[in-house]
């Protein structure tokens, strides 16, 4: 492929693309401005990035960003690719369902730090760029044991994004959407009869068709929605592709020089650093959880031997 066929967006966000010649370069780099944007889109929403307003945090001109980005919305497409970036965590790469279900929670995560991801349009090109390759990276890494083939793991993939991205819709809308005016239920409540929507009907009456949350906050809710739509998907995978076991499928592999061995030995290392460490907090929470429990018990205990004691002493 020639520097023709490259799109600016993807030079730019693998770094091709040479640092202008002129401007301010000490203090700007496209890293930065990416990062401002962000900060701004998490702080006000997508709507409030724009070129001046960037500029305007590091005290220049919008013509300086311009040597750096060439368009609003290829800045949007380069924040979109930083904010996806997975956190340095660990991905179980042994068991298939457990990995998967981290890597379904990073994506979950990503969209809830980041909302306004929602509303930068996808394109082609934007799956081609690093953060979005890391990501993939991490999925195939959570199915090396899925009994699967090739497109079908990359079919899981977009599953599991697709599935992220309006399960995140879907929590925005809970989280700071408005409740349902009386009126309005009231209206469905009187409009939708049993004669034509003779299933529905029961959920409107009960107020579970307009979202009305369990006792507890709307985190809490989408907590529990979260964990039961997760279930529900993994065990969906499981049921699908369980008949084929658990043996390790084949994953491709490229030809490697020395280096980029050792480079894959440094990364796998890492990865079984952090899945150990990651163990080891557990156990930690899990000790004092159990300490809790135990203190807990004790005092109970404690409190069972006085009310015998005053129990027996009124029987006397």
């Amino acid at each position: 492929m020639t520097d023709s066929e490259i799109s600016r967006t993807l030079a730019l966000a693998w770094g091709l693309a040479a640092a202008p010649q002129r401007g301010p370069k000490r203090e700007l780099s496209l890293e930065r401005i990416v990062e401002a944007a962000v900060t701004i889109a998490d702080a006000e929403g997508l709507a409030a990035v724009t070129m001046q307003r960037v500029a305007q945090r590091f005290d220049f001109t919008t013509m300086a960003l311009y040597r750096y980005v060439a368009t609003k919305d290829e800045l949007y497409r380069l924040m979109l690719d930083a904010a996806i970036m997975p956190r340095d965590t660990a991905v179980e790469a042994d068991d298939w369902r457990a990995g998967l279900r981290t890597f379904l929670f990073e994506l979950l995560d990503a969209y809830r730090a980041h909302p306004w991801m929602l509303e930068t349009p996808l394109s082609p090109e934007i799956h081609l760029m690093p953060g979005q390759l890391q990501v993939a990276d991490r999925g195939l890494r959570a199915m090396r044991r899925l009994p699967a083939p090739d497109d079908a793991k990359l079919a899981v993939l977009m599953l599991l994004s697709a599935f992220a991205r309006g399960h995140a819709a879907v929590e925005r809308e809970v989280l700071h959407g408005e409740p349902v005016p009386a009126e309005t239920r009231a209206l469905l409540v009187e409009a939708a009869t049993a004669a034509r929507f003779p299933d529905a009907v029961a959920f409107v009456r009960s107020g579970v068709y307009f979202g009305d949350p369990e006792p507890g906050s709307p985190e809490s809710a989408i907590a529990e929605f979260r964990e039961f739509a997760a279930g529900a998907l993994l065990a969906g995978l499981d049921t699908f592709f369980g008949a084929a076991g658990d043996e390790d499928s084949p994953t491709p592999t490229a030809p490697l020089n020395a280096q980029e061995a050792l480079a894959v030995a440094e990364a796998e290392l890492h990865a079984a650093t952090l899945l150990r460490k990651a163990a080891q907090q557990r156990v930690r929470d899990a000790e004092r959880a159990e300490n809790a429990a135990r203190k807990e018990r004790d005092r109970a205990k404690e409190l069972a031997k006085a009310d015998q004691k005053l129990r027996a002493r009124d029987a006397g």
